[in-house]
């Protein structure tokens, strides 16, 4: 369970989104187009910069330097104050998150390290500077680093964040962005899921080769589009693989898959999927290297795009894995 801050309530109920990401780079863009669209869906584009700024380099140390399988974006909005954490699951303690000069120079207070990490000394430097207010916080399972803006013009220094331990209780239904749906793949297959993400990753490579090597623009083309599209929606599809592969590792043989993504994804999902069947009709036509999609892989990735579809554009219920194979399957 992971424990948040609540913020009270003076007419800002309901504004506190958040978004749980792969803690990899591949998320960055997501957390900062998350907290974008929040921000333009309450009024606040005034703070759109910084705010994006900010999350775009804690985002960053997440995914790069903490070893996290998941980071846990929030974003609230109180009176006028924007209050925006990421959280981690790593065992980097909060104490760690300690922005230093990385030389003794008294002009220029920029260069800022975590302990041993010269590379992110830049980013907590920024949060620093941009921010009204900072710190980082003990979760049970890792850490949060938090800011505030306020919108004031006004550039602070660069100042130590405070460190306490988390005392915050769990808020209600956290919101997303307009523009934004909750999917849930329910009851999805552990092992044939991981196996499904194998083979998109291995199709990809395998159409760069031979179409650079034959010179055949079909499947150049093809190559690109896969990776256009794979691109896209990206980061729900790698917080997608962190669930399997965490479901994996205990041996559980079905897991709830949850992902938030903005609803215009999912026509991203319909035309991956559309590349897909055109590129296993192509392995079968050229004998490519990498086999076709197997009739349980294709099943999959139509019940998976059919989810998505359903849920993003007309909020239907997840219909979980099994009972959509049994409906779907044909007649003996």
């Amino acid at each position: 369970m992971h424990h948040h801050h609540v913020l009270e309530n003076s007419g800002t109920v309901g504004r506190l989104l958040r978004l749980s990401l792969a803690a990899e780079p591949v998320s960055v863009p997501a957390a900062r187009r998350f907290v974008a669209d929040g921000l333009v869906s309450w009024g606040r584009s005034d703070l759109l910069h910084d705010a994006t700024l900010c999350v775009s380099e804690l985002a960053g140390n997440a995914a790069l330097h903490t070893s996290s399988t998941f980071m846990h974006i929030d974003v609230g909005l109180h009176r006028d104050v924007l209050r925006a954490s990421v959280e981690d699951d790593s065992a980097v303690p909060a104490q760690a998150v300690t922005p230093r000069p990385s030389f003794p120079d008294p002009d220029d207070p920029a260069e800022l390290v975590l302990e041993d990490e010269a590379t992110t000394g830049r980013g907590l430097a920024i949060v620093s500077i941009l921010a009204s207010d900072w710190g980082v916080e003990t979760t049970r399972g890792g850490k949060r680093v938090w800011f505030e803006i306020t919108g004031s013009a006004e550039e602070h220094g660069v100042r130590l964040p405070k460190i306490r331990d988390d005392e915050a209780v769990e808020p209600s239904e956290p919101m997303l962005p307009a523009g934004w749906a909750r999917v849930r793949l329910a009851g999805c297959p552990v092992r044939l899921s991981l196996r499904q993400d194998e083979h998109l990753d291995e199709l990809i490579r395998e159409l760069q080769l031979v179409g650079a090597n034959r010179a055949n623009p079909i499947l150049q083309g093809l190559a690109l589009e896969l990776q256009d599209l794979v691109s896209g929606p990206a980061h729900a599809r790698h917080t997608g693989r962190r669930i399997a592969q965490r479901a994996a590792a205990e041996g559980r043989e079905y897991v709830d898959v949850d992902m938030a993504m903005p609803r215009e994804f999912s026509a991203e999902v319909e035309k991956l999927d559309m590349a897909v069947k055109a590129a296993d009709v192509l392995c079968e036509e050229m004998r490519l290297l990498t086999l076709a999609s197997s009739g349980d892989l294709r099943a999959l990735r139509a019940w998976m795009t059919e989810e998505v579809v359903r849920q993003t554009q007309h909020g239907a219920a997840p219909v979980p894995w099994e009972h959509w194979l049994s409906r779907s399957a044909p007649p003996d």
